[in-house]
């Protein structure tokens, strides 16, 4: 009787201990197809674009100012008293206008004398002779009429009314707009692929949603020695008449140059493009078949107002780059995309 209970409780503990067992089992089995469930579900929510492949038009680029080619400074041939001023900034003057008027410095002495005479005079005799003298004086006086050599616009002046110049004195300065063309400081480093005849755009600060179109004109000869930099003439080509009335000395602005072509680049959006500032390095992230983010590094060309040239291994046509959330996202990283830009 005894052995039989004793059986029994070697049974019971037997199934007690199949059952926990098997129990065990059953919750590590959910516990791992939960595991492998969270492995399957994207962490990270992205939008992509895609690569595409162009041309890629090489530029070089150059900070510069608009400049006159027929700008002339206007000088007094006498010295003398400017007794009349006939333009002033902005002033519009034509071939053979009048400018100024200077009283040669003689007459003016003799001007100035006899009408210091007539003021002293205290006797009528003293008074007539005195007001003879100083008709004399303004009847054989010498005046210079001084001329505008060119068709232009007055942009600076020296003088004013009434003023006394001396010989070869500065009066103003005429500029032809018509021969506005653009000084670009081209760095040393990429002068070598600038050539004369190049086509170039040109972007002001001022006018920043119009660009201008010139080509390459004259190369200085010489470089600056404290920039580092050679003056590049640029040509404006044809344009508008509203648009060429526009244009002034001294506006500030950027050139790109086109030195050539890089048949079938590949482009990627800007917003794919990551920097390492350490490493002075560039990558993008790409998606593989199975939702995997892969940093490719690349190599950064050219660049338009959205797109930047990239180059490096594994870069191909129409493949999906991260445009959003692809900062601070880790190699092998699980993704699912949102949408396509």
């Amino acid at each position: 009787m005894k052995a039989k209970r004793l059986h029994i409780f070697y049974f019971r503990s037997s199934l007690l201990l199949i059952l926990v067992l098997f129990a065990n089992g059953c919750r590590s089995k959910q516990s791992e197809d939960e595991e492998a469930r969270q492995s399957v579900k994207a962490v990270v929510t992205v939008k992509i674009d895609k690569v595409r492949e162009h041309d890629a038009i090489l530029t070089v680029s150059a900070l510069g100012k608009t400049d006159a080619l027929r700008k002339e400074k206007i000088y007094s041939p006498i010295a003398g008293k400017i007794v009349a001023l006939k333009a002033f900034e902005g002033t519009h003057v034509h071939l053979g206008d009048v400018v100024a008027v200077i009283q040669a410095k003689e007459s003016n002495a003799a001007i100035s004398g006899a009408e210091s005479m007539v003021r002293s005079a205290r006797t009528p005799a003293e008074k007539a002779e005195a007001e003879r003298t100083l008709r004399l004086a303004k009847s054989t006086q010498t005046s210079i009429n001084v001329l505008a050599k060119f068709d232009g616009i007055v942009s600076t002046r020296s003088v004013s009314e009434g003023e006394l110049v001396v010989e070869n004195g500065e009066l103003m300065t005429v500029l032809d707009l018509s021969t506005i063309d653009f000084l670009a400081d081209v760095p040393l480093r990429d002068l070598s692929p600038v050539k004369d005849g190049q086509q170039a755009s040109i972007r002001f600060q001022s006018m920043p949603n119009r660009e201008f179109l010139a080509v390459v004109d004259a190369i200085n000869p010489q470089s600056d020695a404290q920039s580092q930099t050679v003056k590049v003439r640029l040509r404006f080509l044809p344009m508008e008449p509203s648009h060429r009335s526009q244009l002034r000395t001294e506006i500030v602005g950027t050139a790109a140059i086109v030195t050539g072509v890089r048949p079938r680049a590949f482009f990627v959006p800007k917003a794919a493009l990551l920097r390492d500032d350490e490493n002075n390095s560039f990558s993008i992230l790409t998606i593989t078949a199975d939702s995997l983010a892969i940093i490719l590094p690349v190599v950064v060309g050219t660049a338009t107002d959205s797109s930047v040239e990239v180059r490096g291994s594994g870069l191909r046509s129409g493949m999906s780059v991260i445009t959003e959330g692809n900062y601070t996202l880790a190699d092998s990283t699980r993704v699912t995309v949102s949408r396509q830009d």
